[in-house]
């Protein structure tokens, strides 16, 4: 992986454990990838491991939750209710994101989906968003991705028997944006759903970090562009 670019500060959002927020603060921490730097790292969910992860790093943290607080009810049913709800917290997310000064936002296992009340301020300020997802580009979007084609192989669905892995960039339509980095996996005969989901999160460890420069290389290169 080529390294060739200006120092680059990137915010992390997470929903989970965080076992990939690691891999980059590994790679990053290493300086197995140099020149780059996690600024912030943002968590939807209050107990969230990735933000202790954050913290024994000293990364700082912010928590932002669609129910809890401001933006509508636990168990609010009205869908005009729950759309602006949704509008307003992404647009504050993408606030605090922007005060975090980063160069490229990566989604490490962000279980919401962005609107482009969020995508858009971004967009305009040029911070691309970048998000890994546990699937091959058109297959299975969204959530339980990796049980999908899981119980799709043991119907003898799954064409090829292959599954995947792939970091992307964001837009609108869910996990529909340009594949940086694609990985294929191959399903096995006889293995669990267990046995698959930890060989899938082993490939999704190294594909972030690879996605990652990947994305900052373009990015550079962009804003080379830009001002030439």
């Amino acid at each position: 992986m080529s390294h060739d670019f200006p120092h680059t500060k990137i915010t992390v959002l997470i929903s989970g454990n965080g076992s990939n927020l690691q891999a980059l603060i590994d790679a990053t921490t290493t300086k197995l990838v140099p020149n780059v730097q996690i600024v912030h790292v943002i968590s939807n969910k209050k107990n969230a491991y990735g933000l202790t992860r954050a913290e024994k790093a000293a990364i700082p943290t912010t928590y932002h939750n669609l129910i809890a607080g401001k933006y509508m009810k636990s168990g609010e049913t009205d869908p005009v209710v729950k759309q602006k709800a949704r509008e307003a917290y992404d647009a504050d997310l993408a606030e605090i994101v922007l005060q975090t000064g980063c160069d490229l936002v990566v989604c490490a296992g962000f279980m919401h989906v962005l609107a482009p009340t969020f995508l858009d301020p971004l967009s305009a300020r040029r911070v691309p968003v970048i998000n890994l997802h546990p699937a091959l580009p058109g297959k299975y979007d969204g959530i339980s991705a990796i049980k999908r084609a899981y119980d799709d192989f043991q119907a003898g669905k799954l064409e090829g028997g292959v599954t995947g892995v792939m970091v992307h960039f964001v837009i609108s339509e869910v996990d529909r944006g340009q594949p940086i980095v694609v990985r294929e996996v191959q399903c096995k005969s006889g293995e669990t759903l267990d046995e698959l989901e930890t060989r899938m999160h082993e490939v999704e460890h190294s594909i972030i970090v690879e996605g990652t420069v990947l994305a900052i290389s373009s990015l550079w290169q962009e804003r080379k562009k830009s001002t030439a």
